[in-house]
């Protein structure tokens, strides 16, 4: 039966690392037996660091994807969606592999990424990395309850990983990644109240706000399926130092467009729109597609 990457519906974690890479031309091969042993690797920490609650998620570019396995293509799988929303910019820049790692020891996590990396050499080149952290009690820097809307236990599942409708790729998630810069000094000129209005919660104890407006971030955000189940699943952090502060959002999803709706719900008609964006700004953006264990291991035992 197959198994879900560990990292997909994996709890919260008080660090994490993103490693972003390119697979260097005529490598693929050798990139397609190497994979399953990053998950090898995650085995192998979270045996020597169990405290740590170390998970990983390893996840192929869209783009890249027919590279390594051609004849066999998760439906629906297609690159960063493209929007007409010149106000609000959502820029794209595809990568060909996406490694998420997080535990509650950032030593942990950088000499797994170290390990990562040299795995994975001298097959590719690291073109980003990103390292999180956990803000107070699971906030973003603008004071509010990060995906507050997120399901719990199984319907993490039910929201991040494919079921019956691609048996070829079963347990395997949509990934999207953005990054997000936020411009702190005009949100904090705001009054509490205003910031409610806007995030559409209560920035205390995380309640839906009264008369709530529909550019509120919460529904622009918060979306669901007809059976009234979340369409994904968030699993960022924020990041940053003394100078820039962000979000770096990731969401995993069984449905291959459920990202797409969120980006038009969240862009609006430019009248309707989620005011949040006004506050921070998108640079970075990217899709992937993780497959479960097993199909990494068939990838491995395709190239032997």
């Amino acid at each position: 039966m197959p198994q879900a990457q560990s990292g997909i519906c994996a709890e919260a974690n008080l660090h994490g690392m993103y490693l972003l890479l390119n697979v260097l031309d005529g490598h693929d091969d050798f990139i397609a037996t190497k994979l399953i042993k990053i998950i090898e690797l995650q085995e192998e920490f979270a045996d020597q660091f169990s405290e740590a609650l170390l998970s990983c998620v390893v996840a192929v570019g869209a783009e890249y994807w027919p590279h390594l396995s051609p004849d066999k293509l998760p439906l629906g799988l297609t690159g960063f969606p493209q929007l007409d929303a010149p106000d609000y910019v959502m820029p794209s820049q595809p990568y060909d592999l996406f490694i998420q790692i997080r535990s509650d020891r950032s030593d942990v996590n950088h000499l797994f990424g170290l390990r990562v990396l040299h795995i994975l050499s001298p097959d590719v080149e690291l073109v980003e990395q990103i390292k999180c952290f956990r803000f107070l009690d699971g906030r973003d820097f603008n004071g509010f309850i990060y995906g507050a809307d997120l399901p719990h236990g199984k319907g993490k599942r039910k929201a991040a990983l494919i079921e019956a409708q691609d048996p070829e790729f079963h347990l395997g998630s949509f990934v999207n990644i953005q990054r997000f810069r936020h411009n702190l000094n005009k949100w904090q000129q705001l009054s509490i109240e205003d910031q409610e209005y806007i995030m559409g919660r209560t920035r205390l104890d995380n309640q839906l706000v009264a008369n709530i407006s529909p550019n509120s971030h919460a529904l622009c955000v918060e979306l669901k399926d007809f059976s009234g189940h979340p369409i994904m699943l968030e699993q960022g952090m924020p990041y940053g130092d003394m100078n820039e502060q962000g979000m770096f959002s990731v969401c995993y999803s069984g449905d291959a467009k459920a990202f797409k709706r969120l980006l038009e719900s969240r862009l609006g008609d430019g009248v309707q729109y989620d005011h949040w964006l006004d506050y921070c700004t998108a640079d970075m953006g990217a899709t992937f597609f993780a497959p479960s264990i097993d199909f990494l291991k068939q990838l491995a035992q395709r190239q032997l």
